[in-house]
């Protein structure tokens, strides 16, 4: 059994909720496509700022850098039908801690000394109405509706996002990456340790809990429990020709600087309900 069929045969779709007058099934399941991660950094003050009002702290780095990442999905396999996706992350905790030795890979020794690490889910745009909906309405995710034009195919991958005024919002290219750059699995299990890294090469699904920003009135912030299933993830350093450029005016103040680039092929992702917290 694969990692994917293990992933869906432990969460798999039990409930329904109405959305838009459409009934539509639960939790979130993405069945097959492409991930596109970018991990790297922003201004930590930026960051600060924009998580004061979600009551977290960022997690910063000792050149008082913030942890961060965009995430470019190509989804073609979903029970909301194949879309696109753009999110903004920044990685957090209630508590302030120590900064974390600046390092391209320092999100890896963040999971492995902060237990309680989480990711805030700050912008979100998708390309169909139908999924923009279900994660505003039933996830309570700050979604947006973009017209994306993403293409993994070829030597270099390349993304474009504008918002429904034909307004660009992020594009970006990066190198295909197809084989996995041996020198970066010690460069990791130097910020991990060799336990943490066995640990987290060893688990079948990758764990995060995301969190949403507050709306108007609202008293906390709610939590989902995602999974991600990939048989073989690759993972490099970022080299000159990663490209990504941030036009939406909030986000364009984060200096966003890609630090780690991953990618997750035929993967397997789910997005469970949110709780208060």
């Amino acid at each position: 059994m694969t990692l994917k069929q293990q992933l869906f045969q432990r969460f798999p779709l039990d409930g329904s909720v109405v959305v838009a007058g459409e009934e539509v099934t639960t939790p979130y399941h993405i069945y097959d496509g492409t991930i596109l991660s970018l991990g790297g950094t922003v201004d930590g003050e930026v960051a600060a700022r924009f998580l004061a009002a979600e009551h977290l702290e960022p997690v910063l780095d000792t050149d008082g850098r913030a942890l961060a990442a965009i995430w470019i999905c190509d989804f073609t396999k979903a029970n909301l039908d194949a879309h696109h996706e753009l999110q903004i992350s920044l990685f957090a905790t209630r508590r302030k801690v120590q900064p974390l030795r600046a390092d391209a890979f320092s999100f890896h020794r963040a999971l492995n000394v902060i237990p309680d690490l989480m990711m805030v889910c700050h912008g979100l745009w998708n390309n169909t109405q139908r999924v923009v909906r279900y994660n505003s309405e039933h996830l309570l995710l700050n979604a947006r509706l973009t017209e994306s034009k993403v293409d993994f195919s070829g030597d270099n991958w390349t993304f474009e996002f504008r918002d429904a005024g034909g307004g660009l919002i992020a594009e970006g290219s990066v190198p295909a990456t197809r084989r996995q750059p041996a020198g970066v699995v010690w460069k990791i299990a130097w910020q991990m340790g060799l336990r943490g890294l066995l640990g987290l090469l060893r688990a079948p699904f990758f764990k995060m809990p995301v969190v949403n920003t507050r709306r108007q009135g609202d008293v906390c912030n709610h939590v989902c429990t995602t999974y991600t299933a990939c048989e073989k993830p690759l993972i490099r350093g970022a080299a000159d020709r990663d490209l990504i450029a941030i036009s939406e005016p909030i986000y364009a103040e984060l200096d966003f600087r890609i630090n780690f680039v991953q990618v997750l092929r035929d993967i397997g992702f789910i997005f469970m309900h949110p709780i208060p917290f």
